[in-house]
């Protein structure tokens, strides 16, 4: 099912609806893992596998277990923060069905195979068809983790700037972006708070010669919020940035646990770490989004085969916490299989 949504996304590019979906599937497959082990390889050749093995070899364990404590805690809570944003949409599903289906997405993610927000979506379709709604909440939770990343970020950025710390021309770059997303991610909060705003939109969504105008003027009507709804917003905030804050301690963690965190370091965490979570809006191939940052993370003066290991260790924390979720996945896929099977039977 969530494959198939996949493909189809891609089955749009004119190039690729003639070729049939059971031949694209397993070529969009082979293909990621292609680019996996390509990136892997070339990960390897250029650090030395001695030097991995050496630096793996000086992890201490208790603080990669604190990343993962880090990790599993701030599933809980962004569980509960969906949980709290779907009811408000009128999405009102069990706390242990959002957990299983956040799980599921966290998995995704974390992977790389598959968008994790597309697979929770495609859930609460097929479930309750309420496919519209479900977007809505899970757009809304989505903007409300970056937005906490990018404050982080912004305030990261600050700290830099007041206190001296940027010099080169990359860190003035990096430092340009991040404001630059904040006040993007600012504009848009303007965009869901109000609703005049979003009434302009969709006028203008109803002038433009495009396919679907309703569906879409559906979802930037369910996306919306109020003014009046202050109190809910500001606790999803409070809630948002705890999570994050976990979510940046994974990383930190595991830059402990490799003896590479320093006082210096510290601050690059709270910069990088949500550029990197930028990333995982797209279902990139396991290893690139890892290679960025570690490339990022270089630039900090933490040696390079270091840097790598500490984003190949956060990401592997990440999957171990989320594997729950991959167990519901193919427990679902077979409870799905075998009331097929029933039913053709």
């Amino acid at each position: 099912m969530l494959q198939d949504q996949e493909t189809a996304s891609v089955s749009n590019i004119p190039l690729l609806k003639s070729i049939p979906d059971k031949v694209l599937k397993p070529i969009i497959q082979i293909l990621k893992i292609l680019i996996t082990a390509l990136v892997i390889y070339l990960v390897i050749r250029k650090l030395g596998w001695e030097n991995i093995v050496s630096t793996v070899r000086s992890t201490n364990p208790l603080y990669a277990f604190y990343g993962l404590l880090c990790c599993v805690v701030s599933i809980f809570l962004g569980a509960l923060q969906w949980h709290l944003i779907m009811h408000h949409k009128d999405v009102k599903i069990a706390y242990r069905e959002t957990f299983e289906l956040y799980n599921i997405g966290m998995f995704f993610n974390n992977i790389g195979t598959l968008a994790g927000d597309t697979v929770k979506v495609a859930y609460i379709k097929t479930r309750h068809s309420l496919g519209k709604l479900g977007f809505a909440a899970t757009f809304l939770d989505r903007f409300a983790g970056l937005l906490a990343l990018l404050v982080f970020a912004a305030v990261g950025c600050l700290f830099m700037i007041f206190s001296g710390e940027i010099h080169s021309a990359n860190e003035i770059l990096i430092a340009k972006v991040v404001l630059v997303l904040f006040l993007l991610m600012g504009i848009m909060s303007l965009f869901l708070m109000m609703r005049r705003l979003r009434r302009l939109v969709i006028k203008i969504i109803d002038k433009l010669p495009i396919p679907k105008k309703q569906v879409l003027n559906d979802v930037v009507a369910a996306t919306g919020l109020t003014v009046h709804q202050m109190p809910f917003v500001a606790t999803i905030g409070c809630l948002s940035l705890v999570i994050q804050a976990l979510r940046i301690g994974t990383h930190i963690f595991s830059a402990a646990a490799l003896g590479i965190l320093t006082a210096h370091n510290i601050v690059y965490f709270f910069i990088f770490i949500p550029l990197i979570a930028l990333f995982m809006i797209i279902p990139l191939p396991f290893g690139i989004r890892e290679t960025i940052g570690g490339s990022l993370f270089s630039l900090t003066g933490i040696p390079v085969q270091s840097a790598f290991v500490m984003q190949f260790m956060a990401t592997f924390i990440g999957v171990i916490g989320s594997l729950w979720g991959g167990i519901e996945f193919l427990m679902n896929r077979r409870s799905h299989t075998a009331k097929t099977e029933d039913v053709d039977g």
